[in-house]
């Protein structure tokens, strides 16, 4: 069995957490939070990179063309400029938005850089800390970095899954419908017709016109300015999701067809704004091996395995095998009162560790 991680590793990940934490990082601005990665990196005598979508990357182990394996975590957090963050440790407890999803494990990330600068890997390993994972953010840095640096595996790191391995994707399809017309006076121009009217209709289409069993979900309703005004346009959100990707695609284009059905006068836009693939590692994947014998190796039990939404989807498509793998354990992901436990966090250093290791020793 692995040994333990030291009390000063955790305390290390506890106060690089609660820093970062103070640094906004919504999706699509993860430039501050970003930079200091960077720094942070740098400081350890690394030659951080950013790409060309703003993910930091590290390169560590020989200089070989070989694939490396790659480890990110995600730097984007699901909440805005105007959430006020003050993240706090009480006692065993970390509280702050965003604290799990994900700045732990970019803290996390960042230890485990600190033990690759002093014993470098045997063969290439890529560290990123990525942008984009969020929401709309639609992959976007884990797709841009598996599709310029070839990787032989990919393990994503997440805050709160620490009983978890996810070996799975949930496949997410996202459409944006926005509807335009004359609008005018709820009265004196009595029989326009009506974006909001157009969209509520759609939406509605758009559900009844989904299969049995698909999971559809309108996410998002903008319409209108006042009560009293037909109004000129509105939007919907549409997210569908399924463990099968052409099952997923086929729901949407049913989906689509509803949408873009629109009474005389008004103009719909029908647009994929996002999509996140199924798929599946296989049980067998020496990856997924792996990653069990790292968590026995940290005196961690069986963990549950099953599918998820994570950075592991956009893997799939590139047939890379992929694992989320978990730091900790807490609650109330995507709200203000989020937490995470400290306690949990040695076995979860120590569990990647291991887990790198066994990567490592595996390719030699």
């Amino acid at each position: 069995m692995a040994a333990p991680a030291s009390d000063r590793a955790v305390e290390r990940i506890v106060a690089e957490t609660l820093e970062l934490t103070a640094v906004a990082a919504p999706t699509g601005d993860e430039g501050a939070r970003a930079a200091a990665v960077a720094d942070r990196l740098g400081a350890l005598g690394l030659a951080p990179t950013t790409d060309g979508v703003g993910n930091v990357l590290v390169r560590l182990g020989p200089p070989a063309d070989e694939p490396a394996l790659v480890l990110s975590a995600h730097l984007d957090t699901v909440f805005g400029h105007d959430v006020p963050l003050a993240p706090r440790r009480d006692g065993d407890r970390l509280l702050g938005p965003g604290i799990g999803d994900n700045t732990v494990a970019i803290a996390t990330l960042l230890e485990l850089a600190r033990d690759l600068a002093t014993a470098p890997p045997a063969r290439p390993l890529v560290l990123a800390a990525t942008v984009g994972e969020e929401g709309l953010g639609d992959l976007r840095g884990a797709k841009h970095l598996l599709a310029r640096v070839p990787a032989r595996a990919y393990v994503a790191v997440e805050g709160h899954l620490l009983d978890d391995l996810v070996v799975g994707g949930i496949g997410a399809l996202r459409l944006r419908a926005t509807y335009r017309g004359p609008g005018g006076h709820s009265w004196g121009d009595r029989g326009a017709p009506s974006a909001a009217h157009a969209l509520l209709r759609a939406g509605a289409a758009a559900l009844d016109a989904a299969p049995r069993g698909a999971h559809v979900n309108v996410g998002v309703v903008r319409s209108g300015s006042t009560v009293n005004a037909i109004a000129e346009e509105g939007e919907l959100l549409v997210d569908l999701r399924d463990d099968d990707d052409a099952r997923l695609r086929r729901t949407a284009q049913r989906v689509r067809v509803a949408l873009e059905r629109a009474p005389r006068g008004i103009g719909v836009q029908v647009v994929q704004v996002g999509h996140r693939p199924a798929g599946r590692t296989a049980p067998g994947d020496p990856l997924i091996a792996a990653a069990r014998a790292a968590r026995g190796d940290a005196g961690l039990g069986p963990a549950r395995e099953d599918a998820g939404s994570t950075e592991c989807n956009a893997a799939f498509p590139l047939a890379i095998p992929t694992v989320c793998v978990g730091v900790t354990r807490g609650g109330d992901m995507h709200r203000t009162s989020e937490w995470i436990a400290v306690p949990p966090i040695a076995q979860g250093l120590a569990a990647l560790r291991a887990l790198v290791r066994r990567l490592d020793a595996a390719a030699a």
